[in-house]
C-alpha cells in the first residue's frame, strides 16, 4: 500500500537534493494540519515549531513551499451510505416523531433506488420505547438493514476492552430479534473509537473476529449531527431565516469535507478507494438527503452497498495505532505514519453553537 508514496518521497528527495527542503515542506504540511491532530501530537508540533522558525528564511529563498501534489479526482467514485444511531439519532424536535423520521428517510433512500442501507442500532431504551421499536419496523420494512452500534454507544476510550466487548454483545439479542435473516454482523464504532491503545485495539479487533462481525469502516464524514440541535432550536423559535443558514452551511461544509476525505484517501493509500459515508439519523440530515444525494450525484458518485464497498482490498489493510479520539479510516493511517493533510475549510462550530440560543 506504501509502496506509491516511498516512491514518492525518493522523487522528492531526488529533485530537492538537500534534506532541509524537505524537512521545511513536511513541518509546512504539519503546521497546517487539523487542529485536532496538533493538539493530539503537541509533543511534535512543538519541536516542529521550533525547527520551522529556524530553517524557513533560507529554505523560503531557495524554494517555496507548496501543499501535497495529488493527482485528480477519480470521475466515477463509488459511495455507500450508512446511518449511525438507529432508531433514535438526535433529539426529538417539534412536530417529529421516531417512526416519522424513520419513514421520510427510508422514503427518500428508495426513491434515490437506494436498498439495503445499513444503519447501525443502539438498544438502549428500545423495550421501553414503542415508537422506537416502530422505527426500527419501518426503517426494516422498507428494505434497509441494520448493524451493531453497541448498547448504549460508549466511548471506547473510556471503557476497558472487556465492558465494551460486553456492551457489544448485550445489543445482540435485540438486533437478532429485528434483523431476522439479514446479516447484522457489520459493527460500527461509537465515535469511530477503536482504541486508545493499540493493547486495546488488537483486543476489541480480536473479539469481533471471533464473534463474526466485520467493522464498518468510515472514510467520509463531515460531521452532519452537528447541525440537529441547533435546527431543533431554531425550529422552536420559527426562525426561518437561521434554517435556511443550516441549510446552506450543511451543504457547504459537506461539499468540503466530501472533498478532503476523498484527497485523505489518495495521501493515505495512493489512491481513491470506494468510500463509506458516515450519517446519523437525525431529522435534520433527513431532511437535507435529497439535497445531499444531489451533491454526489453531480461529484459523479455511484452508490454501492457496504459489503460490496468494504469487499475492495484496502478495508483489509490495519494502521496498527491506538488513538485516544476517533478517526477515519484513512486519517488512521496518515496519524500512524505522522503525516500532513490537505488544506480545507473548518466547520463553523461557533455559529452552529450559538444560533438560535
Amino acid at each position: 500500500m506504501f509502496a506509491h508514496a516511498a516512491v514518492a518521497r525518493a522523487a522528492h528527495l531526488r529533485q530537492c537534493g538537500k534534506f532541509l527542503l524537505l524537512a521545511f515542506a513536511y513541518i509546512e504540511t504539519v503546521r497546517n494540519s487539523r487542529e485536532n491532530r496538533c493538539m493530539r501530537h503537541r509533543w511534535v508540533c512543538m519541536i516542529f515549531s521550533g525547527l520551522l522558525a529556524a530553517v524557513s528564511a533560507p529554505a523560503a529563498q531557495t524554494s517555496p513551499s507548496a501543499p501535497p501534489q495529488l493527482p485528480p479526482l477519480r470521475r466515477h467514485p463509488v459511495v455507500a451510505l450508512t446511518f449511525d444511531d438507529l432508531p433514535a439519532g438526535g433529539g426529538l424536535h417539534p412536530g417529529y416523531t421516531r417512526t416519522g423520521i424513520a419513514t421520510q428517510l427510508t422514503s427518500e433512500l428508495r426513491a434515490a433506488h437506494l436498498r439495503g442501507v445499513y444503519g447501525f442500532m443502539n438498544g438502549d431504551g428500545v423495550a421501553d420505547d414503542p415508537d422506537m421499536q416502530q422505527a426500527l419496523r419501518v426503517w426494516l420494512a422498507a428494505g434497509m438493514n441494520i448493524g451493531n452500534h453497541t448498547w448504549s454507544h460508549p466511548a471506547l476510550s473510556s471503557e476497558t476492552a472487556a465492558q465494551f466487548e460486553h456492551n457489544i454483545a448485550f445489543n445482540e439479542p435485540l438486533l437478532r430479534q429485528y434483523a431476522g435473516k439479514r446479516d447484522w454482523h457489520w459493527f460500527r464504532f461509537p465515535y469511530l473509537e477503536e482504541g486508545a491503545t493499540l493493547q486495546q485495539r488488537n483486543d476489541v479487533r480480536a473479539w469481533l473476529h471471533a464473534h463474526g462481525y466485520r467493522i464498518a469502516e468510515v472514510t467520509l464524514n463531515f460531521n452532519d449531527d452537528d447541525w440537529d440541535d441547533p435546527y431543533g432550536r431554531c425550529l422552536a423559535k420559527d426562525d426561518t431565516a437561521s434554517i435556511a443558514w443550516l441549510r446552506q452551511s450543511y451543504m457547504e461544509n459537506a461539499a468540503e469535507f466530501i472533498r478532503l476525505g476523498r484527497e485523505t484517501e489518495q495521501l493515505a493509500f495512493g489512491h481513491e478507494i470506494p468510500a463509506v459515508l458516515l450519517l446519523h439519523e437525525t431529522s435534520f440530515t433527513t431532511l437535507m438527503l435529497p439535497s445531499l444525494l444531489h451533491l454526489l450525484r453531480q461529484e459523479g458518485f455511484r452508490f454501492a452497498s457496504l459489503p460490496k464497498v468494504e469487499h475492495n482490498p484496502a478495508y483489509s489493510l490495519n494502521p496498527n495505532i491506538g488513538l485516544p479520539n476517533g478517526d477515519s479510516f484513512p486519517d488512521a493511517f496518515l496519524d500512524a505514519h505522522k503525516s500532513g493533510y490537505p488544506s480545507f475549510r473548518p466547520e463553523p462550530v461557533q455559529r452552529l453553537n450559538s444560533i438560535c440560543q
